[in-house]
């Protein structure tokens, strides 16, 4: 065990400080290397750099080159580097976005993503009413929670939907909050056909939500944007539509902004 810090132990572990040291033999200038030149590098036996980088090879994160038989990096690193990217950006690239639709709404405005099957709100804008919504940066919530809960689970698989229900069921929140499994999969299934959800006091009683969901280069759904607004009798159907339309619009121009391709 080494220690960087007195109070921050760093513990090795042998088997993974060598996969790391295989990962790290690439390079700009390296891009693809071979079993020996990998072993070498790492000082490593060759029976055990070999074990090593099938290992790195059956989850993806290395490739054989079929006809050289030599290795370059894998697309799961290529993944993994993108979530990385859209983590770092994504609060960047919206916070204009979240700042417009506040001032055009005058609602609050909440940014969240799926973080280890919870939704996690990223960003917020406080709306002008009254009613403050009780979902700040940082805060976890189960993942089927509210507009942006649901539109996340929206476009997951259904397996992946399966799983999460079995882990943190449905809950009620208010008199309106879908509970039954069955008419909460057909909801899922709306908000894909529409490309969006509305939600009357599902989640907060006196309160609509309306939100859309935000996608990246990899065209797959990495967050999702919408308004809170409080019921009251200025909200006209006509008012309500409008809104429906720029939070989509909004939703497309910064899925735009990170790189996806309306094609």
């Amino acid at each position: 065990m080494e220690t960087k810090k007195k109070d921050e132990p760093i513990y090795r572990v042998q088997a993974l400080e060598r996969a790391l040291d295989i990962l790290d033999c690439f390079s700009f200038q390296k891009r693809e290397q071979g079993l020996s030149e990998i072993a070498e590098k790492t000082a490593l036996n060759m029976t055990t750099a070999k074990r090593l980088i099938a290992n790195l090879t059956s989850r993806g994160y290395l490739r054989q080159v079929p006809d050289s038989k030599r290795y370059q990096l894998g697309m799961r690193l290529f993944e993994l580097g993108g979530i990385v990217f859209s983590s770092f950006s994504l609060r960047k690239v919206a916070a204009n976005h979240l700042t417009r639709l506040q001032s055009e709404t005058g609602a609050t405005v909440l940014l969240g993503a799926i973080m280890d099957n919870q939704l996690v709100y990223v960003d917020k804008r406080e709306g002008n009413a009254m009613i403050r919504i009780s979902s700040d940066i940082g805060w976890r919530r189960q993942l089927h929670y509210g507009m942006l809960g649901m539109v996340l689970m929206a476009y997951l698989d259904s397996a992946h939907v399966s799983e999460i229900l079995k882990e943190t069921p449905l809950e009620k929140h208010t008199p309106n909050t879908i509970t039954d499994e069955d008419a909460f999969s057909i909801r899922l299934e709306q908000i894909r056909k529409n490309g969006f959800v509305f939600e009357r006091e599902e989640a907060v009683e006196g309160v609509i939500g309306i939100a859309a969901p935000v996608r990246d280069y990899s065209r797959q759904v990495i967050a999702a944007l919408g308004v809170a607004i409080p019921m009251v009798k200025s909200n006209s159907e006509k008012t309500l539509e409008k809104t429906v339309e720029r939070v989509v619009a909004t939703c497309d121009e910064l899925s735009s902004d990170l790189g996806y391709l309306k094609i």
